[in-house]
């Protein structure tokens, strides 16, 4: 902890360097000041944790020196050495937010203990500020692109490791997202965090970084290991505590996802993302389970490209709420999955669990939620989940999925229809801002600009990108038929800032470069001229 020192008196000040142990204390006296500006200047030079300065300097007297210095840094702490007479100012300097006064003479014993408790309350200052560069930084690992990673000695300054093995657990309240439609957000949170302070108290010895997600309901705890082994046993440690000491996963069951343990610190964000692969299953569970990776995959081991090569087709075919489509893909992945002869289940509950999963995301992308089509999600889910075949595991799922078709398209049907003209409006008054985009529009209606496109193709027959470069190129027509203006100003006219991009694009759709659609106007009109 660095001290600087400021007092007139040469005494008292070199006596406070050479006679106190700051050493012992966790301090070093980095700098001493005769009057108070020299003070000022060495407290920007060397931005130091304590300042111990007497009132009545010459030039910049103490309580102005404070106030300079707790301006430009406010994480400072202060102590005053003043006299009796000044015991006044003394009271003011408190209310400028200093430490503590001593009284001149000094009692060094008493100095001593306030010294130490200033070094313990930085102590702990730091280890917070520490605990937080390294949750800011692993939160960073986590979530950020590769190519916006911390450095390497960045992470190492805040104790972590990149050499060090790491294990990822990821905990996720079974049914917790439902129960937002049954308890008050109150009642949630109450909740969230009696369960999320059981975990982090089981994880509390192995854990090395600790992360709450509360509106979904999880909990992602990292452990660390000199090696894989101390890593992995870790990881089981806290995973037994989790079984044994969380009273509440009776009444709220959960699924601990693991991924095995990785080499580095930076296999954490691919740990992270399989955990959260994992956790996209938590619908086949009702009670709490742990389930790792590696098995996960080995339950999902692929039954022929065909199955997959129509699974990922009927995946992508379920973001349309094409009723027609989506029946189709499903006799042909049922057919696969008959031929195959591979079928369990197992599968079909995996198969339909992620259906489901995509289901609820695309719904909530179109700002749908799943309790607006049923009246109880979760036992439509387990109506389908626990059927014993794989002929009403289908069925059932077919009739799931034509409901929800139905909704989007029925019941929301009028009201799109209103939004779209909305949206057509907006377009036609805002079409000559070049910064004008799917999301801007989509925005003006209050939809999400993935509803928003498929539900404008199917309204105006054409794509969104399609429908305004039509609407433009129009526009640019009358203004080359009706206007000087020259072909860079019509550009801007009509919404594009590059007047070659424009050129380009108006002879994509006329077959005509700008100046030659308006020379062949004028030979038109000068024609029809003649004939009259």
């Amino acid at each position: 902890m660095k001290v600087l020192l400021a007092d007139d008196e040469y005494l008292i000040r070199e006596g406070l360097r050479d006679n106190v142990p700051w050493a012992a204390h966790g301090m070093e006296v980095i700098a001493t000041a005769e009057d108070g500006e020299q003070a000022l200047e060495l407290a920007r030079q060397y931005r130091p944790d304590l300042l111990i300065t007497d009132i009545c300097m010459p030039f910049m007297d103490g309580l102005e020196l404070v106030e300079n210095v707790l301006r430009e840094q406010a994480d400072i702490c202060v102590i005053l050495l003043t006299c009796y007479d000044e015991f006044e100012y003394a009271k003011r300097a408190i209310k400028l937010g200093v430490k503590d006064y001593i009284l001149k003479p000094i009692d060094l014993a008493y100095m001593e203990s306030l010294l130490d408790e200033i070094f313990e309350k930085y102590k702990a200052r730091q280890e917070e500020n520490i605990k937080q560069e390294r949750t800011e930084l692993l939160s960073c690992l986590l979530h950020a692109d590769l190519d916006k990673q911390p450095e390497e000695a960045a992470l190492a300054q805040a104790g972590i490791l990149v050499e060090r093995f790491y294990a990822c657990i990821m905990i996720d309240i079974l049914g917790y997202r439902f129960a937002r439609d049954t308890f008050t957000e109150q009642e949630l949170q109450k909740y969230f965090s009696r369960f999320a302070a059981q975990v982090e108290e089981c994880a509390a010895e192995r854990m090395f970084f600790y992360e709450e997600f509360q509106t979904e309901g999880r909990v992602l705890i990292v452990v660390s290991g000199r090696n894989a082994q101390q890593a992995a046993e870790h990881m089981q440690a806290v995973c037994r505590a989790l079984r044994q000491n969380v009273d509440l996963k009776n009444e709220y069951p959960f699924l601990c996802a693991t991924d095995g343990v990785s080499g580095d610190v930076w296999g954490l964000q691919a740990m992270y993302g399989h955990c959260q692969k994992v956790l996209q299953y938590a619908f086949l569970y009702d009670e709490t389970s742990f389930l790792d990776y590696a098995e996960l995959k080995r339950i999902r081991q692929d039954d022929g490209t065909q199955i997959a090569a129509n699974i990922a087709r009927f995946v992508d075919c379920i973001r349309t709420f094409d009723k027609g489509l989506i029946e189709q893909n499903i006799c042909l992945i049922t057919d696969n999955i008959r031929e195959s002869g591979r079928y369990s289940i197992l599968y079909g509950q995996m198969f339909i669990a992620s259906v489901y999963s995509q289901v609820t995301g695309a719904l909530k992308e179109f700002g749908i939620d799943l309790s607006e089509v049923f009246e109880d999600p979760v036992e439509e889910y387990r109506m389908i989940i626990t059927a014993g075949s794989l002929q009403k595991q289908i069925s059932g799922l077919s009739e799931l999925l034509g409901k929800v078709c139905d909704y989007v398209h029925g019941k929301k049907g009028a009201a799109h229809h209103t939004l779209i003209e909305k949206a057509r409006q907006y377009i036609e008054q805002n079409y000559t801002d070049h910064s004008i985009s799917l999301q801007s529009v989509s925005a003006s209606v209050n939809m999400s600009s993935c509803y928003f496109s498929i539900l404008f193709k199917q309204e105006c027959g054409k794509s969104f990108i399609s429908y305004l470069t039509d609407l433009r190129m129009e526009k640019a027509k009358q203004l080359l038929r009706y206007s000087d203006q020259r072909s860079y100003e019509i550009a801007l006219a009509v919404g594009y800032d590059n007047p070659n991009y424009f050129s380009t694009l108006f002879k994509k759709n006329t077959d005509f470069s700008p100046t030659e659609y308006r020379q062949r106007q004028k030979e038109n009109g000068a024609a029809k001229q003649k004939k009259s």
